[in-house]
């Protein structure tokens, strides 16, 4: 495979980070390991509990307390011991001199205590009125993958996750639903806040540098972001260090993938025979003459290409490998993380490699509290042509075999041009073109607190990132000859292409919290304000005319001058913030909160807009009323809120008209004339824009069964969009540009999403052997509920097959359905009989048999676009996420499976296949031969004839589908073993990351995120998610 690293610049910083641990490790002091006695009880009645888990923080090494609820277990200075039971919240133990630790543990209600990341803030689970999810980077970092939103899928209810199999991509997140139709490039991602700091698009963190992440999923606890924060926000927060002695962790992990779906072609001989058939239908008879060009070559008769075999390439490496150092002492804390993430793609001429380090520190001492972090990472995406798997159909197997890694010619099997070679052409120079993106981030942040009294503290941060990236994509130049040695190609479709961008965030935000507790009465205040600048820019050179293919650089091309192109933009976000919160012994929770907001891409009158929210819930259980039921449900909240957020799905500038220069035009009469210079308006303004906005209601429970052995948490939720912003394409007449400034931004109509989202969870089990259970469900129905037009309109995807004209678009936003609904011509099987033929005619006159049969759905006697009907869309009815997890001795297993349910998916690889005349079922095409076929005749491709276009239903199918997303078993060292080796906690395992699909598409792959609301469930010989299966190791001294 043609993968090459980014070898520009050494990484000093990982090298700094290996001579740093060098360092610091000289100094650590020689532990002595000592015996440890103790005793845990039961806080509620002081009896002793056996069965106890006593771990030593950071490994698997522990022991259990026996009946009378006494332990021993050998230890070490500085060690920190976890106490954890079923139903009892954990206790965490410092070593220092003692020989003895008694420990008395709590109810788990307690453990709804424990403090969970909100806008601006942190509050104590238990207090929390809004929908927010949290999940632990340990179960992130169970799944190996470039990026941490593919762990996610399934795991969250009410968040729906989409993946490619493409190296670097990253995976499609969307929070309850449709959040906007605009096809602005990341239009429908949540809000990443990381550290505190809001980030302008997704930081792509690896797994192994996040701790924690919390999901605002209703909109009253979004609000708080004003215009951020329409499509729900994601909580990251990083890795920090803990005092007490230095920790190493090392992990690693070696894994091999492959694609395991693949579409059925026909081999040579059946080729062969179709294209007989093929010639019969299109042209009638011709027996004893040369109908193929392939006779003029009878050499190729033996042949049997598959490109399959060089494009689809088996066991491609992916490898993982993380380090971090943390420790620290009172008052100030160091985590230092290092990784290098290497992924060779299944798909020829792609793969992903990145390197990251990340320092933080913290200082804690009186009344400052001081956080700090630097993360900076280096990726080398090579990219796969995205049109390669369709190309690849398109190449007949009795053609020569190509090396995607030689400049060999192409040959024609005749004499001047053939279809055979200009589709050779085309499928060899897509394979060989090379599409190679370098990126560096950086990102920084400080945060300040200080406490001014007991009551009153202030928090400011200061963040700011950066992202530079530089492309080069490369078409070669591809020779083809006909069997007589004649030149049939140039170069003018060759070219060199290098493009330079730099997006960068600056975010400032302060804020007063004032919080007093007046006997049963708690009350909090929190005042604030923010402010966020983006900019981005972007340059790209491009020069035609490759002369030799092993020369890469503009000069390198000399057809024309080269042609450059290029945007330059800022825009700010501005927000005056407040909260408050009311609780009153626990039992009754009120929130108000409230953010006004300012965006520069509004025109003057537009700019800002107060977006409010206000919550309530009631802990049900702590009623005296309820003792009676605590012994099984201990745990009962119920929780409402009403939110209202603002959206901004567009680019800067909206407002201004472009005008561009140079277009000169001449004046005067004959022999008269004068050069005068021209400007003309190419893009028009509308200063009528408005803020997208979204108002949600949500109600939800929260309940614990059996000291929260069993949990539950469920959530329905209704909301509704107004003014939606989408790019309307204007018509040519109006006489503007190109691209996007034929387009004119507008508000042109409402939305609803509504659903319900269930969260299960079961923890049980014994001192040898426990286990857990966690399950979602997630519902959402979306539809528009207003057009600001009588007819659907179509969405901006090109359709399912691009570059063919007759393949039409296929999406569409249409009053009454969901947005991107696919709206399709009806078809009715194929033209058998007469009678059939004769009735066809009346709407079709040049009918002939064995003909696709169009169904003229509103009766007016022809096939028009009036007789698209609605064939569902490419989002789910509902999906569902399962995750078990199983722990004896030393073993621990885990397994996940996802499910997405009810959505469709047009087969753009049939489609191709079909219309290329390459898929293995047109073998039994209709024929005179064959007539009782039910595969449509070939008359020619979806360009030239009806049978195979790609805008009918022929392509549409169920893309339901279960998938076992991860499957690991593990097994930890005991720590007998571990003393001879000087480390605290070693672990290996093997594990299989998408090994299983059960699904009845016939396509490669049936999740189709495609790259937005226009394209969702288009499979456009989309990059296929592979099958890896790993083997890893970590290891903690």
């Amino acid at each position: 495979m043609n993968f090459t690293k980014n070898t520009k610049k050494p990484n000093f910083l990982l090298l700094y980070l290996t001579f740093f641990i060098l360092f610091i490790s000289g100094y650590e002091i020689q532990a002595q390991t000592v015996q440890l006695k103790g005793k845990v009880i039961s806080s509620d009645d002081n009896l002793p509990l056996p069965g106890v888990n006593v771990l030593i923080q950071g490994t698997n090494s522990g022991t259990i307390t026996n009946f009378d609820g006494e332990y021993q277990l050998m230890v070490e200075r500085g060690d920190v011991l976890e106490f954890r039971f079923i139903g009892m919240e954990t206790q965490v133990v410092v070593i220092k001199d003692q020989a003895r630790v008694d420990v008395s543990l709590e109810t788990s209600v307690k453990l709804l205590d424990e403090l969970v990341k909100i806008g601006y803030g942190e509050q104590k689970k238990k207090e929390i009125s809004g929908a927010v999810s949290h999940v632990k980077g340990d179960v992130i970092e169970t799944f190996t993958t470039g990026d941490f939103g593919d762990a996610l899928q399934g795991q969250i209810a009410g968040v729906s996750v989409s993946n490619t199999g493409a190296p670097g991509e990253n995976a499609v997140i969307q929070i309850r639903g449709v959040s906007t139709v605009s096809d602005m490039a990341g239009a429908t991602e949540p809000l990443y806040v990381v550290d505190g700091i809001p980030q302008n698009e997704n930081p792509r963190l690896a797994p192994s540098e996040i701790e924690t992440l919390d999901i605002l999923k209703d909109l009253a606890s979004c609000a708080i972001y004003g215009t951020r924060g329409a499509n729900g926000v994601i909580l990251i927060t990083t890795k920090k260090g803990n005092k007490g002695k230095l920790n190493l962790s090392f992990n690693g992990t070696y894994g091999i993938k492959n694609i395991t779906s693949d579409i059925p072609l026909m081999n040579s001989n059946e080729q062969i025979y179709f294209d007989i058939v093929k010639h019969r239908n299109m042209n009638g008879n011709h027996d004893g003459e040369m109908i193929l060009p392939i006779g003029q070559r009878p050499e190729w008769f033996n042949n049997e290409t598959d490109l399959r075999d060089v494009i689809l390439l088996d066991n491609q490496p992916t490898q993982n490998y993380n380090l971090s150092v943390s420790g620290g002492s009172k008052g100030l804390t160091y985590n230092l993380t290092g990784g290098i993430y290497d992924d060779r793609g299944s798909v020829y001429n792609s793969g992903f490699s990145r390197k990251n380090a990340r320092a933080g520190v913290r200082y804690k001492q009186g009344k400052w509290d001081i956080n700090s972090s630097l993360a900076i990472s280096s990726e080398t995406t090579t990219r796969a042509n995205p049109y390669l798997l369709l190309q690849m159909i398109r190449y007949k197997p009795y053609q020569p075999e190509v090396d995607p890694n030689r400049d060999d010619p192409v040959l024609s099997p005749g004499i001047g041009h053939s279809p055979e070679s200009s589709i050779a052409n085309q499928v060899v120079t897509t394979m060989r073109r090379e599409d190679k993106l370098y990126r560096d981030r950086l990102q920084g942040n400080i945060s300040i607190g200080y406490e001014f009294t007991e009551n009153l503290n202030f928090r400011g941060n200061i963040g700011a990132n950066s992202i530079n990236d530089f492309r080069i994509q490369f078409n070669p130049f591809i020779p083809t000859y006909d069997s007589q040695g004649q030149l049939l190609s140039n170069n003018a479709n060759s070219f060199v292409e290098n493009s330079s961008g730099r997006r960068t965030g600056t975010s400032f935000d302060g804020r007063l919290t004032y919080a007093k507790k007046f006997g049963d009465h708690k009350f909090s205040a929190m005042l604030g304000a923010s402010n966020e600048i983006y900019t981005s820019e972007s340059f790209t050179a491009r020069k035609y005319g490759v002369v030799d293919n092993s020369i890469r650089v503009l000069n390198g091309a000399t057809l024309d001058a080269a042609a450059t192109s290029g945007y330059n933009y800022t825009y700010k976000v501005i927000g005056t913030l407040g909260r408050l919160m009311y609780d009153y012994k626990g039992k009754y929770m009120f929130s108000m909160s409230g953010n006004y907001n300012g965006n520069s891409k509004f025109a003057k009158n537009n700019k800002w807009k107060f977006f409010p929210s206000v919550s309530g819930a009631w802990n049900v259980a702590d009623e005296a009323f309820w003792d009676g039921m605590r012994g099984v449900t201990n745990n009962f909240k119920i929780r409402a809120s009403h939110g209202q957020v603002g959206g901004q799905s567009f680019l800067p500038y909206t407002d201004e008209v472009t005008i561009q220069h140079g277009l000169d035009y001449p004046f005067g009469g004959a022999g008269n004339q004068a050069l005068y210079f021209g400007a003309a308006q190419v893009r028009y303004a509308n200063t009528e824009v408005q803020w997208e906005t979204s108002i949600q209601n949500n109600f939800g429970i929260d309940v614990g069964f059996l000291d929260n052995k069993f949990t539950l948490v469920a959530d329905i939720y209704h909301t509704e969009k107004a003014d939606m912003l989408f790019p309307v394409q204007l018509p040519p007449s109006v006489g503007t540009g190109s691209g996007s400034n034929s387009k004119l931004t507008m508000n042109m109509g409402n939305m609803v999403n509504k659903g319900i989202e269930i969260a299960l969870g079961y923890k049980g089990g014994n001192t040898k052997f426990n286990w857990s259970v966690n399950g979602t469900f997630t519902k959402n129905i979306n539809e528009i509920t207003n057009m600001n037009t009588d007819e659907f309109v179509y969405t901006s995807d090109n359709g399912l097959i691009s570059g063919a004209e007759a393949s039409s678009k296929v999406t569409v936003f249409a009053e009454g359905y969901e947005a991107g609904a696919f709206f399709l011509y009806k078809t009715d099987g194929i033209v058998k009989t007469t009678e059939q033929l004769e009735e066809f005619r009346k709407i079709k006159p040049d009918a002939q048999m064995g003909d696709l049969i169009y169904v003229d759905t509103n009766g007016d006697g022809e096939i028009t676009d009036a007789d698209r009907v609605y064939s569902g869309s490419g989002f789910s009815d509902w999906e569902a996420g399962l995750m078990v997890t199983l722990n004896w001795k030393g073993f621990d297993f885990m397994m996940h499976w996802y499910a997405a349910i009810g959505h469709q998916v047009m087969n753009g690889s049939s489609a191709q296949a079909y219309s290329e005349g390459r898929h293995k079922n047109q073998v039994s095409t209709w024929s005179e031969a064959n007539p009782h076929s039910d595969i449509p005749a070939y008359r020619g491709g979806m360009k030239e004839n009806d049978n195979f276009k790609a805008y009918t239903d022929l392509w549409l199918e169920d893309g339901s589908f279960v998938r076992l997303k991860n499957i690991q078993l593990g097994y930890t060292l005991p720590k007998s073993v571990l003393k001879k080796t000087g480390a605290s906690n070693i672990r290996v395992f093997v594990s299989a990351q998408n090994p299983l699909t059960f699904t009845r598409y016939t396509g490669y792959d049936p999740e189709v995120a495609g790259n937005g609301v226009s394209s969702r469930g288009l499979d456009k010989g989309n990059y296929p998610i592979s099958a890896m299966y790993l083997t890893g190791f970590k290891l903690n001294f």
